[in-house]
């Protein structure tokens, strides 16, 4: 009854995946056609990252190609099942042996033989073929955690860099006035003019870096959109979302709920294993010869008969011994890559803790001094101190480098901390379960 039952369940998994398949790809390419320019711009600017990740499935064409490899598994399934086909043969006998003899009475013959399987060899081929159906389908599911995990990790590359060119805009608009203020009092006399030429030179120094976080943010943008699918290069990705901090117990994520079995690789490898498992059992049936069996009429003027006949290649010489010790060698091989895979899943998920404790950490005690408005008062402070007076330009300086490091740093800690989230959940299978997505609790805010 196991048996029935899982061979069910194949078959649903087959016709599963197949009509979804052909029906996202028609579906898909219909919604993408009736999405263009400005309309396609607000659609995705609305998006949190559980939605963008649902739209660049349906419509990446690397996404949707890896789908077919689906249906060639599917075929090679069916292929696997079909039984041998019958052969018919006719003859017809009407021409002398020799120039002297005569044509004789004219002769018919026919026969019909049918190969029979008699040791099972194409239900255990079903069976291979089977495992090799679902290692297509856990080769996906590794496809699409990784893809899934590659828009995160631009995605939130996006938004640190968006948020860093919003806080450098701000801060070179706030520098250019100080700069007219420090002219202003350089040209009355009150500072050097050497003062003016410095604040001057700092100034040139953030508009380049300014510019170079603008092309860091263009090079990941058109990342994102080979990865979201998006034709069109000129379509413009705005995000309204922002970066803000969320600690893992906000978020519902228990770093000890988990198991190395939801790995879609290692899931993989296992059905690997267990298709070159039963790899070896069928090059041992097929050591047994095809039995042929067959019927045949002949038709010779008066004389008419019908007969049956059966035949075996005798295995004397080949008994398959070559192929059966490769299987089982590569079984063996298979076994091991699952044993070697283990460990490397659970290096990777404890290196990942890790990182994420560490970053919460930090994250946890930026917040518990209140980072962002210390350092703002901080900043404010020493600019109404040097406007004042009661500062030189060194001390201002310096305060203003620091404003913006601290800003910096804090921004790329967060951008790591959701990015060291999203690769501890990549270790553990978990990527694309939204029991932590959604725009209420991934770290954005409108």
């Amino acid at each position: 009854m196991s048996k029935i039952s899982e061979s069910k369940k194949f078959r649903i998994l087959l016709l599963v995946s197949i009509l979804s398949l052909n029906t996202s790809i028609d579906s898909k390419d219909e919604n993408l056609s009736r999405i263009d320019g400005s309309e396609l711009e607000e659609k995705i600017a609305n998006m949190d990252i559980t939605e963008l990740e649902m739209f660049a499935t349906e419509s990446n064409p690397l996404y949707l190609k890896e789908k077919t490899n689906i249906g060639s598994a599917r075929g090679d399934v069916i292929t696997s099942s079909l039984y041998y086909n019958p052969v018919l043969a006719i003859q017809q006998q009407f021409i002398g042996a020799s120039r002297n003899s005569g044509t004789g009475l004219p002769e018919t013959y026919a026969i019909l033989q049918q190969p029979i399987d008699i040791n099972g060899v194409i239900p255990q081929r079903k069976k291979v073929a089977l495992q090799d159906f679902q290692v297509s389908l856990a080769n996906f599911s590794d496809f699409d955690r990784i893809f899934r995990l590659r828009i995160r990790q631009n995605y939130w590359s996006y938004l640190y860099l968006t948020e860093l060119i919003r806080y450098q805009e701000e801060f070179i608009e706030n520098y250019n006035d100080l700069l007219e203020l420090t002219k202003f009092r350089s040209d009355k006399g009150d500072i050097s003019y050497l003062e003016f030429e410095r604040i001057e030179l700092e100034r040139i120094q953030l508009e380049r870096e300014y510019k170079n976080t603008r092309i860091n943010r263009a090079q990941v943008g058109n990342q994102l959109r080979v990865l979201i699918g998006i034709q069109n290069p000129q379509t413009v990705l705005k995000f309204k979302g922002r970066l803000e901090f969320q600690s893992t117990k906000e978020l519902k994520l228990d770093l000890n709920d988990y198991s190395i079995e939801n790995r879609p690789d290692l899931l993989a490898l296992q059905f690997k294993e267990n298709r070159e498992r039963l790899n070896v059992e069928l090059k041992k049936r097929e050591a047994v010869p095809t039995l042929t069996i067959g019927g045949e009429v002949m038709n010779k003027g008066p004389e008419n008969y019908m007969g049956v006949y059966a035949s075996i290649p005798l295995p004397v010489n080949n008994r398959n011994q070559g192929e059966i010790l490769k299987a089982e060698e590569i079984a063996k091989g298979a076994r091991l890559n699952v044993e070697s895979k283990r460990i490397e899943i659970q290096s990777e998920i404890l290196t990942a803790k890790r990182e994420l404790a560490v970053r919460e950490e930090q994250l946890l005690e930026y917040r518990k001094i209140n980072l962002l408005e210390k350092n703002k008062g901080v900043q404010e402070k020493s600019r109404l101190a040097y406007i004042r007076g009661a500062s030189n330009l060194v001390t201002f300086l310096e305060a203003e480098r620091n404003y913006l490091t601290v800003l910096r740093t804090y921004y790329e800690l967060i951008y790591l901390y959701y990015n060291s989230i999203d690769i501890f959940r990549a270790a553990i299978g978990k990527l694309n379960e939204e029991s932590t997505s959604g725009q209420k609790n991934t770290g954005i805010k409108e």
